[in-house]
Order: structure tokens, then sequence, then C-alpha cells
């Protein structure tokens, strides 16, 4: 008993030498130096946040964005992309101290994109995010068109492209159902029919005319004109074509059934011409590669045997520019140029539109009316007979053609301002199709 009784006593004096230890090496760490582990604030990174673009009208977008970090910038720069693989542009750059910027001149396109380049103080630069802003309703056609021409029985359009594409656009639909490439450089080309059917006849560098279906543009003949071709007409199923052979022979006429050459003549080399109306086939043409241009009258009999040829006697006194060129619907003259110029059908200026300021870039015609499209978007209804002005049209951009389809126009519109004279060779960049009430 006696030896349980100083075994237990000696257990508990361990106890409590163990607790008086564990309690010493406590005391000891409090008095000792602490180490403290602090945790130490996160550098913020240096961003330029570009937030979503605010729409202000339909030519003007704001952009806002904030930075982060300790940079002070002295700048900042604005690129924009008019597609996702386009080129850069840039906009006028801001102080550092600006953080909202208005882009007041949009290009009228479906797609841009807009990023930031800080410039720091200390030399650095930062760019932002990329913020993208899609307008679905306007719908880009790929072509940059030379002329267009129209099918009013059926709303189709045909888009003749400066890399020798044809487009055919429904104007139902609103879409393009075809487009084809013909490795050529196109010249002014003509809407016909022969044996019932609908063609479409296209004068080439090659000095061939193609003959295509206007239903799927399949190709169905072509005539060799022995050079290149600027112009064609069908009239009483004779082909006629201007051409750069010798001024003597530079307008031909085929047979189009045979394909055979039924006569030569001509003034000058190159030209566009267009039908008089009312005549079984008389022609006025404009030359294309003299300057000033020339102007003459061309008279057949309905086989395409010459009868004879005059000029006018002004020789660049008026203006005259094949690009921007159509004969009145009733055989008695045509119009030409920017500013409207009349014609009567012996060639004689007679005055010009009254368009105010507005330069015109072309001309259609209904059963009353002159439609012609301005470089101030816009179109100009004129009096056929009179021709006073009767209507002004607001359009979204600027008319490059213009055609009459029943109570409505059609337009194909730069969604830029393009300049049209007679040295004026870069067709417009980006065009889209506009239908408006007459």
């Amino acid at each position: 008993m006696k030896l349980l009784t100083e075994s237990k006593n000696m257990y508990i004096k361990k106890i409590g030498f163990l607790s008086f230890l564990f309690t010493l090496f406590i005391s000891c760490s409090s008095d000792s130096d602490e180490v403290i582990i602090v945790p130490q604030p996160v550098t913020p990174e240096e961003k330029i946040i570009l937030k979503e673009v605010v729409v202000v009208d339909e030519n003007t977008l704001k952009l806002e964005w904030t930075t982060t970090g300790k940079n002070t910038y002295q700048s900042f720069q604005f690129s924009r992309k008019t597609s996702e693989n386009g080129t850069e542009g840039s906009l006028n750059q801001e102080t550092g101290n600006t953080f909202v910027k208005i882009d007041n001149n949009i290009p009228y396109t479906p797609y841009l994109d807009y990023q930031i380049t800080g410039y720091t103080t200390n030399g650095q630069s930062v760019k932002s995010n990329i913020v993208t802003y899609k307008r679905p309703g306007i719908k880009l056609l790929n072509i940059r068109p030379t002329d267009a021409l129209f099918d009013s029985d059926n709303g189709n359009m045909f888009i003749f492209g400066d890399n020798g594409n044809i487009m055919k656009y429904d104007v139902t639909s609103g879409s393009v159902v075809k487009e084809i490439s013909t490795g050529a450089t196109l010249g002014y080309s003509f809407l016909g029919t022969f044996g019932g059917q609908k063609e479409l006849y296209v004068p080439r560098n090659d000095g061939w005319v193609y003959i295509y279906n206007t239903s799927d543009l399949s190709l169905k003949d072509q005539i060799n004109f022995g050079s290149s071709v600027t112009s064609v007409v069908l009239a009483n199923d004779k082909l006629y074509g201007t051409t750069g052979d010798i001024s003597n022979v530079s307008l031909k006429c085929f047979d189009r059934a045979t394909k055979q050459l039924v006569s030569t003549n001509g003034n000058y080399q190159y030209g566009r011409i267009k039908k008089v109306a009312n005549t079984n086939s008389s022609f006025f043409y404009i030359t294309t590669n003299v300057g000033p241009p020339n102007l003459i009258r061309f008279n057949y009999n309905a086989d395409g045997t010459f009868v004879n040829r005059f000029e006018d006697k002004y020789h660049g006194d008026h203006p005259l520019n094949d690009k921007i060129f159509e004969a009145l619907p009733g055989g008695n003259g045509f119009l030409t140029a920017i500013e409207g110029a009349i014609y009567d059908s012996n060639l004689v200026f007679t005055g010009n539109l009254p368009r105010g300021n507005s330069g015109l870039t072309s001309f259609d015609f209904d059963t009353s009316n002159i439609i012609a499209g301005t470089d101030k978007k816009s179109i100009e209804l004129y009096n056929l007979n009179s021709y006073a002005k009767v209507n002004s049209i607001n359009t979204e951009r600027y008319p490059f053609k213009v055609f009459s389809y029943g109570n409505k126009i059609v337009s194909l519109s730069s969604t830029n301002a393009f300049a049209i004279n007679n040295y004026y060779l870069d067709p417009p960049v980006n065009v889209i199709v506009e239908i408006l009430n007459k």
C-alpha cells in the first residue's frame, strides 16, 4: 500500500513539472520579438477599360472609358475598323484628363470596332479592350460598281463591278441571288430582248461581247467585235458596239441572230451610245477618251445599214459626261453631266435642270418625271415636259444609280460621298440598295 502511494505522488509531481515547463515556454515566447506577417495591398493592373458605345444618333457614337493603376496619361489615341479584318483608321486624339470621346462622323457600315491606346507620362503605352458596334439593318454589297441596269418587269438589278464581276440583286427579297466573274474589264452593258427572251449584253476589253441569260447569268452566246468594246446597244435585233478600232470603223453593227458583221462606221475611237427613242436605229454618241468630250449623232436604217452622222457645234462649250448620260424617253434629246445639261435631238444645248447647288449623278424616267440622284443625299423629280422641279426625296446615303420601279424608286447608293465627273475613275467603295416611295 505504501508503495502505491509513493508512485502516485511521483506521477503528480511529474505532471506538475511539465505544466511548469509549458507555462515557462509560453511566458518566454511572449517576452521575445514576434514575427508578424502583414498582408500587402495588391498593386492594381494598369488597364484602360472601354465601355459599350452609346448611340447618340445615326451618325454619332459616344465612347467612355475608365483607367486603373497608378499611371498618369498624357493622351489617348483611338482606332476604328469597319470590319473584323479591316484596316484600322485613327480618330483625333484626346488629352489624358479626358474620358469621353464623341465620334460624330461614323461610317455607314454594319460593323465598327473601337480601341483606345493610352500614352503615359513615363513613356508607356496601354491598350484598352476592343468594343464592337453592329448595325444589322445595313446590308453592304461586296462590289465596287462602275454601272448598273434595272429590269423593272421583275425587280432585278444587274450591277457591274470594277473587278469584272456581275451581280444580280433581287429588290423584292433584298438579296444577291447570283454573282459571276467575267475575268475582263467591262464596258457599258445593255439589257435587251431577243427572240422573246431577255438578254444581258456585256462588252469586254478583249474585243468580245458576252451575252448572258438574265435568269441565271449563264453564258448564252458571244460575238467578237475585233477590239476593245466600250458600249453596246441592241436595236431591231442588231447589236451596235463602240470599239477601239480606227475612227472611221470604230462603230460596228452585227446581226444578233447570225453574228455576222452588217456595217462599220465611226468618227472617234471609244464612246458611249444611247438609242434615240422612237427611231429605228439612231444613236447619241459621247466620246470616252477625248477631252473635252465630243458629241455625235449616228443614224441607221432598221437593217443596220448606215445613213448619216453629224456632230454638235460646241466642242466643249457645254457639259458632256459619258458616265451620267440618258436619252429622254420621248426621243426629243438627252440629259448628261452633274449639271443636268439638256440637249435636243439635233444636239443643240437648251439649258440645265434647276438643280440648285446639287450635282446630279444619275437619271431615269417614269411616265411624267425625270428622276435624278444627287450628291446631297436626295433624289429630285423634274417634270418631263417643262423640266420644273416637282418633288425632292431624302435618301439615307448618296445615290449612284437611280431607277423607277412602279410607285417606288430604287437607288444603288454609295455609303460615302463621291465625286463623279469626266476625270473620275474610282467607283464607290461601299454601296447599299435603298427603296423609296415616290
